[in-house]
């Protein structure tokens, strides 16, 4: 029964994911803030009313090991704990204490204890089937609703979703200019393009992972069914084009062309069954394939063009980000070892830079360099050892290109060097600890032994260096 309403509440927290559902304690304080405001809000999340009795279940379940010695030995002996004290003690380490330091550690830390707790649920072959279709449902209502936005160039009226208010002529919004015209950027219900954008991302590869369910779920479907299934992987390429980031962009391409090359016979096995069931000769199918390819990818590029062009006089995303790249890189060299603590980038940086508008004002777009001007080079290596000792035994290329909710997780990685979100935002923060939550899930039973991970560590990097070369 508990493991059910674990469940249960893992499924909940999927499905309200893309809803930027919160209430903010000091509304009034920041709501006429030009620019950045994340770093000042203090929220409730629908996301917390969920946690709670998440957190209440486990302490439950673990009430009678938690003062064990090998309870304690076996916490010890990973890095995430010494992550988590780092992040309390760095509290203490500035010359500023303030509600909203405390605020954002608490929020990071209850991130970290969320990953802890859904590990051990999302190993359940069935949880995690369920959840997978929680998420890529959610991509699909997130694609419709940004399509919609695209068209109307404007909110849809979702604002109690989490809907951000947005138009061509407000400041802030993100927009491109094609043939002298302004056009937003679909947002969905979440803050910016881009969240948005590793949201389907995500959805993207829930998705795939169901294509290649063990128990060939897709298959079994029925036909009408199947072309559902498939014109909902539609609407979410569409949502991601919508969203105008070249970075996320650039990962769509990454893992389509993976998972399209590692499961190319079960792509040509089905595809030949679509053209069966709807009696197009045998003939004709090479022809009809290359016509959907080229068709995609010239649709594609004519309503990418905008984006393109990265040195466009109308476009100051490039060269805004240099500036916050060389404002953290200043930040970093001089507070080298606990940086200026969390939550702080902005008011530093308003002192480096005081000439930016306070809507060009924003966290570095660099997950590293922002954990680092945060939280130091000694916080950096700590979170970056805390990666490494969960995603470590799935290192191997076999691994990556089997299982997409693995490669996801790489994709995340890789996106963290383009941009803040898995860092300052609520939403990206709870994707980043779930993937990794994902990736972490064990193909052995050797996971929690801290000698398997050195040794598998050592093992996994030599082959993936081998695979590659």
């Amino acid at each position: 029964m508990v493991k059910k309403i674990k469940a249960l509440l893992l499924y909940a927290i999927a499905f309200t994911l893309p809803f930027n559902i919160r209430y903010i304690f000091n509304f009034s304080a920041v709501q006429h803030i030009d620019g950045f405001r994340e770093y000042l809000t203090i929220s409730l999340y629908f996301f917390d009313i969920l946690f709670f009795p998440l957190l209440v279940i486990t302490i439950w379940e673990i009430r009678k090991k938690i003062l064990t010695k090998n309870f304690v030995k076996k916490t010890l002996n990973k890095p995430i704990i010494y992550f988590s004290i780092f992040l309390v003690v760095s509290l203490f380490l500035h010359n500023s204490f303030s509600t909203i330091d405390l605020y954002r550690t608490g929020r990071l830390l209850e991130m970290i204890i969320f990953f802890v707790i859904i590990r051990k649920t999302l190993q359940q072959y069935t949880v995690l089937t369920y959840f997978s279709f929680f998420i890529f449902a959610g991509g699909v209502v997130q694609s419709v609703i940004a399509l919609i936005q695209f068209i109307g160039q404007k909110s849809i009226g979702l604002s109690w979703l989490g809907e951000s208010t947005i138009g061509p002529t407000i400041p802030g919004v993100a927009k491109f200019s094609f043939e002298g015209e302004k056009y937003i950027r679909a947002y969905g219900t979440f803050p910016h393009p881009n969240i948005l954008g590793i949201f389907l991302l995500f959805a993207l590869s829930a998705g795939l992972s169901l294509l290649i369910t063990k128990k060939n779920l897709f298959l079994n479907l029925r036909q009408r069914y199947r072309i559902i299934f498939i014109g909902e992987f539609i609407l979410i390429y569409i949502g991601l084009i919508l969203t105008y980031s070249r970075s996320i962009i650039l990962l769509t391409f990454i893992i389509s062309f993976i998972f399209a090359y590692n499961k190319r016979n079960f792509i040509n096995k089905t595809y030949k069954n679509f053209c069966q069931k709807i009696h197009i000769p045998f003939f004709l199918q090479t022809s009809l394939a290359i016509i959907i390819i080229f068709t995609t990818l010239f649709t594609s590029y004519n309503m990418l063009t905008p984006r393109l062009c990265l040195h466009c006089p109308d476009d100051k995303s490039i060269a805004l980000r240099q500036t916050y790249r060389k404002t953290a890189i200043s930040i970093i060299s001089n507070h080298s070892l606990v940086g200026v603590g969390l939550g702080n980038f902005i008011a530093v940086s308003k002192k480096i830079i005081p000439q930016l508008k306070p809507w060009d004002l924003q966290p570095v777009h660099n997950l590293y360099l922002l954990v680092a001007s945060e939280l130091g080079l000694i916080g950096l290596l700590l979170f970056l050892t805390t990666i490494f000792f969960y995603a470590a035994h799935n290192l191997r290329l076999r691994f990556l290109t089997k299982y997409p909710l693995d490669l996801f997780f790489i994709l995340v990685l890789m996106a963290g060097f383009f941009d803040h979100y898995f860092w300052t935002l609520q939403q990206g923060q709870i994707i980043f600890w779930i993937s990794l939550a994902l990736v972490s899930i064990s193909k052995t039973n050797k996971i929690d032994s801290p000698k398997y991970h050195f040794r598998t560590v050592l093992q996994n990097v030599r082959q993936l260096l081998k695979e590659l070369s």
